[in-house]
């Protein structure tokens, strides 16, 4: 069992991942539509396409920098290392090859989760634990990110990061405004 934190980039990168849970699906629309809804409804749901606005308050948004060796699972020689360890368990899985779209799919979990688990055994040239992964993000091109290990004797936050500042999210942060429009997302009023 490890802990993983995820960090990226840009604080866009990281509002498109943690926001892409509400993004709306049509199909899971008009199945909600068919639904009979009674007006004492004990659990109320939010519309799809809305966050609450709730949200911000339980989370904060800050800028550090981070350190250590990183395993790039899309370099091209990490896909030959990894399509010779994992391709079997990919194909397992009903997956036709591992390659780049199948690391980033990230389905089935349970190969991910074991490509994880194998990175975490890694070392750099100095015999220390790699940091992490750095990766794309499946919601665009450029938009860096980055899973860091943590490790025993860590404190609150990984030996790998160091925080420049931090503070709680604002509704006007353009970054925040962007990805809600990348999303085609609303602000639902608690």
């Amino acid at each position: 069992m490890w802990r993983t934190l995820y960090v990226g980039a840009t604080r866009l990168s990281c509002y498109l991942e943690v926001l892409a849970y509400a993004r709306k699906s049509e199909e899971l629309s008009a199945a909600l539509d068919d639904i009979v809804d009674d007006d004492e409804d004990e659990f109320p749901t939010i519309a799809p396409g809305r966050v609450p606005q709730s949200w911000m308050s339980t989370r904060v948004t800050g800028r550090g920098a981070i350190s250590g060796w990183f395993v790039v699972p899309g370099d091209a020689e990490s896909v030959a290392t990894l399509r010779t360890a994992f391709r079997a368990q990919a194909i397992r899985h009903g997956l036709l090859d591992l390659d780049t779209a199948a690391i980033r799919d990230g389905r089935p979990r349970a190969l991910t989760q074991a490509i994880s688990q194998w990175v975490n055994t890694l070392t750099d040239p100095d015999g220390e634990p790699v940091a992490g992964i750095q990766f794309e993000s499946r919601h665009g091109d450029g938009l860096v990110l980055w899973a860091l290990y943590e490790r025993p004797g860590d404190g609150t936050v990984s030996k790998n990061v160091t925080v420049q500042d931090y503070g709680l999210i604002e509704e006007h942060d353009p970054d925040l405004i962007e990805a809600m429009r990348l999303h085609n997302l609303a602000w639902e009023g608690d």
